[in-house]
């Protein structure tokens, strides 16, 4: 309840009952659990999840992950970690997903441009670690585009360290990058981005390609969103409009915030 309590008419208004309406489209969350089946029965990973989010209003379309549960059978279920949702309430080393942002940073900062490439050694050792591509081979001069077809770690990392220590985690930041997005779900996880703040070349390096910091798929569809929807952020949600059982309605409206990144 907000307010003052002593306040019957606030209580009344604070107290009313209704029906949420959600931003899941169903036949996008069809679509979704299919793939996620498919994906399962090919690879039997330990959890597979997705999610689909308008990147300009934050309307999650699509949620799911396996293994799951029926809900109106909860009575079937006999390992409780499948109530709970992995794509909000647990953290990840996202891996490669990350390179987009590294892009995204290194462009808008103004160390790179669309038309820039780099010379790919395949490996590199930075703050005495070696950092390699995933298959170590060298592919000489190579473009922004190649980087991100080949999701080659050597390039995310040149051109985070390109940016800088400070000014790199500043962007990581700015998209809700170690922060909970607010979204309308309990027992959002809170990033592990510690090593963005070490000060040390290596952490960087390594975090430009997904690796050494931990977030919430949720998290990082809201910080690819920044992408997508011309540089703002915005915050992902669930909840529509609340319909009330006094025949009144309420909307929700989601704003954007930022813009984060800017058009050069």
């Amino acid at each position: 309840l907000f307010g003052d309590e002593k306040d019957d008419s606030n209580l009344k208004l604070q107290n009313r009952e209704g029906d949420i309406v959600t931003t899941i489209e169903p036949t996008t969350q069809k679509y979704l659990e299919r793939i996620l089946e498919q994906i399962n029965d090919r690879w039997k990973p330990e959890t597979v999840g997705g999610i689909i989010i308008d990147p300009n209003s934050g309307e999650i379309l699509a949620m799911s992950s396996i293994p799951t549960f029926n809900p109106n059978d909860i009575g079937s279920v006999k390992d409780l970690k499948v109530l709970s949702n992995p794509l909000v309430e647990n953290a990840y080393e996202m891996g490669s997903i990350i390179k987009p942002l590294t892009v995204a940073t290194a462009l808008d900062d103004g160390v790179i441009n669309p038309n820039s490439t780099y010379d790919d050694t395949g490996t590199m050792v930075v703050s005495g670690k070696k950092i390699a591509n995933h298959d170590s081979k060298a592919r000489g001069i190579t473009t922004i585009q190649d980087l991100l077809g080949y999701s080659l770690n050597v390039g995310a990392a040149t051109f985070a360290l390109k940016v800088g220590k400070e000014q790199f985690a500043k962007y990581f930041f700015s998209y809700g990058i170690g922060s909970k997005t607010g979204i309308d779900l309990p027992n959002e996880a809170t990033g592990l981005t510690n090593n963005l703040k070490t000060g040390r070349d290596v952490e960087i390096a390594t975090a430009a390609y997904g690796q050494g910091i931990a977030v919430s798929p949720i998290a990082v569809a809201k910080a690819l969103s920044v992408l997508a929807n011309g540089g703002y952020v915005i915050k992902p949600h669930l909840v529509k409009e609340i319909r009330y059982t006094d025949g009144t309605s309420e909307i929700l409206k989601q704003m954007k915030d930022g813009p984060v990144l800017q058009k050069k």
